[in-house]
């Protein structure tokens, strides 16, 4: 099920591409009359909700290609961005409504969920504590591959 959503996402990034989307999308969110990190804001949000209803890799190669153009446009860092993008979906998979991965966890331990989401939580708020630090601070993600890579 898994490779069929990643086949569909990948099928449907080629239209995308084709179609020249990313870029229309960049000028648009460019333009906006706010902020950069409030349409940070908005992306990250759009992958919190996406990361809940649709498996983790599937939902990336679905929205990278949209956002990404507007993440270069705006001045942000690639590499912060796709950390970002990693934290955001593991945060998206184990929140409610869908919660992909407690299912799994439920499917294969036959675990109530009431027991599985008390385990969720500690974990949950690490990532959204993460989130907020890799946000506030994007040198956090940034100054280890800058130091063993040469600058970034």
């Amino acid at each position: 099920m898994v490779l069929l959503l990643i086949a569909g996402s990948t099928t449907l990034g080629h239209f995308i591409a084709v179609t020249r989307i990313p870029m229309i999308a960049a000028d648009w969110l460019v333009g906006l009359p706010l902020p950069t990190w409030t349409v940070l804001i908005f992306i990250g949000i759009i992958y919190l909700i996406g990361g809940s209803f649709i498996d983790d890799l599937a939902f990336m190669i679905l929205a990278t290609p949209i956002f990404y153009p507007a993440i270069i446009k705006l001045g942000y860092n690639p590499l912060w961005f796709g950390i970002m993008i990693g934290v955001t979906v593991m945060v998206g998979v184990v929140i409610p409504p869908v919660a992909i991965n407690v299912f799994v966890v439920k499917q294969i331990t036959k675990t109530p969920f009431g027991v599985i989401y008390a385990g969720v939580y500690p974990f949950l708020i690490s990532l959204l504590f993460a989130a907020v630090l890799l946000f506030i601070f994007p040198g956090l993600a940034t100054w280890l591959p800058a130091k063993l890579m040469g600058g970034l």
